[in-house]
């Protein structure tokens, strides 16, 4: 039992005291099958020796684990650990995702599949977020690294992540954002919307599209269809709304900025098809441009990034960028479980959004 005391860690972070962090690592220990029924543990005089807690802190510790049925206390003979009855986890995965102002719906979608596939599989899910930030405070992160976790799944991680997790010595992978640079990084499963963007090329082609607006609400946007409309002759620009301010949820002010800026186009001043990059300023736009009596398509034609069952409302089906959170959590997940299996680790899945055909540009 003493090695698995050797493997206790803790990381004092402001909300989980040394008792509740040793409780909850030797309740993994025995959830996970690390330690098995019959299998005694240290005595009290030990643990408080070994982790710093007081004697009565230890004994605390051993008194919780019998109350919720961890192990069982015999006068004599000291504490054993009693069996779970075959309902022993093969271990825990932690995903990660950084802390921003997005939408909701997409990660919820995607952390819901994923934590019901890797359950089923027998593995306990844990979520958290961690800061955009460069600079950003880690402590939560490196807290849970101290816990037996098998797998993180991070998501668009920044470098300081990137470094923690590969210094933490814990297997994990990575999903969108950049490729990572960290020498000893793990996996990546790319996000691209390469094979949705040639088919909107493509389509601007056949249609005889000669200019295409990307809009966008801030400047950082990560994709650009500029390249393969130039490769067709098609000439493109940017228009960037201000990303409104205050408040954790600015997707209203999104919708208002996006109507202010279109509610005085003309129709002699809109191109021939704007794209949003964010479906919150589409929403806001297609209001301003019917408010205006500009028609869609027949005067400009609109394309719109969007979730499956979560987009721009409209009269109209809207021609998109379609993303399938549920899908796409299957996907990662499914190579979770293939680096999980500790095999050969297969190739590394791309998420790819599809092109859509609605009414608001048909084909």
């Amino acid at each position: 039992m003493e090695s698995f005391l050797d493997g206790f860690r803790f990381v004092p972070d402001g909300t989980t005291t040394l008792l509740d962090a040793l409780c909850s690592f030797l309740k993994e220990q025995i959830t996970f099958g690390r330690l098995k029924g019959g299998e005694k543990l240290p005595t009290i005089a030990e643990i408080a020796k070994t982790t710093g807690l007081t004697f009565g802190r230890a004994r605390g510790v051993v008194e919780r684990l019998s109350r919720e049925g961890y192990v069982l206390s015999r006068p004599h003979s000291g504490t054993v650990v009693l069996s779970r009855n075959g309902n022993v986890l093969k271990g825990r995965v932690l995903v990660a995702y950084p802390d921003v102002d997005v939408c909701r719906y997409y990660p919820t979608q995607l952390f819901d599949t994923i934590r019901r596939n890797l359950m089923t599989a027998g593995y306990m899910v844990s979520i958290i977020t961690f800061p955009l930030d460069a600079d950003g405070n880690l402590t939560h992160l490196k807290s849970e690294l101290l816990r037996a976790t098998d797998l993180v799944i991070a998501l668009r991680a920044t470098p300081n992540v990137q470094k923690c997790l590969v210094s933490s010595g814990v297997k994990h992978i990575f999903a969108y954002g950049g490729k990572p640079k960290v020498k000893g990084a793990g996996p990546w499963i790319r996000f691209s919307h390469e094979k949705a963007i040639s088919a909107f090329a493509d389509h601007c082609e056949r249609a005889d599209i000669k200019h295409v607006v990307q809009v966008r609400f801030e400047s950082n946007e990560e994709f650009d269809a500029g390249p393969a409309l130039a490769a067709k002759g098609i000439e493109s620009s940017w228009l960037t709304i201000s990303r409104p301010g205050g408040g954790r949820n600015r997707f209203d002010g999104i919708v208002q900025y996006a109507c202010e800026t279109f509610e005085d186009m003309s129709r002699k001043s809109i191109p021939d098809v704007v794209l949003f990059w964010n479906a919150f300023a589409a929403q806001g736009a297609m209001m301003a441009l019917l408010d205006r009596g500009i028609r869609i398509p027949e005067d400009v034609k609109i394309v719109s990034f969007a979730q499956t069952g979560f987009g721009p409302v409209y009269v109209k089906p809207v021609t998109r960028f379609e993303s399938d959170p549920m899908d796409d959590g299957e996907k990662i997940s499914d190579f979770a479980l293939a680096v999980l299996a500790k095999g050969r680790i297969p190739r590394p899945p791309k998420i790819t959004p599809q092109y859509i055909f609605g009414s608001t540009f048909p084909f």
